[in-house]
């Protein structure tokens, strides 16, 4: 028990070799799925805002029409 306790309080290595293949494996795999979920929330995100304005317009549009009734006055 005495033998492993001053090995116990060092620090170990802060860089090592496993650690950045790890990340790298990490990255790897996760900055394609992050780019494409980015891209589809964009997307979507478009499409709802132009549809928006689209469902705007047209209520612009039958507001600034007048209306039968008014026509025949």
């Amino acid at each position: 028990m005495l033998v492993t306790l001053p090995s116990a309080t060092n620090n170990p290595p802060v860089f090592s070799v496993t650690n950045l293949v790890i990340l790298l494996v990490v990255a790897v795999v996760v900055y394609p799925l992050q780019k494409k979920l980015r891209e589809s929330v964009s997307r979507r995100r478009r499409e709802r805002w132009a549809e928006e304005d689209r469902l705007a317009q047209a209520e612009l549009e039958q507001r600034d029409r007048p209306s039968p009734t008014d026509e025949g006055a």
